[in-house]
């Protein structure tokens, strides 16, 4: 039997709109999880943020090892940037950097404040 390619498109402005209702939940979830952290930032307890600041960067050190597994499988270990991944995995890649940010601001921050 020969396998017939797909009919199916979807506009680009359908898809955008599509979309909305996928990306509108994780906003809010994030938003949920990270106005009661910075309640426990004002109030001095800093245990619960410390604990989210090693899980954000937990997240995105897997994610950069998800991100470079191309490179790795190519042996190249000791490349730098992004300019070697293709599309997805450079976005992986650039997402996996936004965790860590996020969880060295939260360090700082910490810091900071306990200083």
């Amino acid at each position: 039997m020969n396998k017939k390619s797909s009919d199916w498109y979807v506009p680009p402005d359908i898809a955008f709109l599509f979309s909305i209702y996928f990306i509108l939940p994780i906003i809010v979830i994030t938003t949920g999880l990270g106005l009661p952290l910075l309640a426990r930032f004002k109030s001095g307890d800093l245990v619960g943020v410390f604990y989210s600041a090693l899980a954000v960067g937990a997240v995105g050190t897997v994610l950069l090892f998800f991100a470079r597994l191309p490179l790795y499988r190519k042996r190249q270990f000791l490349t730098f940037g992004p300019s070697q991944l293709s599309g997805v995995h450079r976005r992986l890649y650039w997402l996996a950097y936004l965790f860590v940010a996020v969880s060295i601001l939260l360090l700082v921050l910490i810091w900071l404040r306990l200083r």
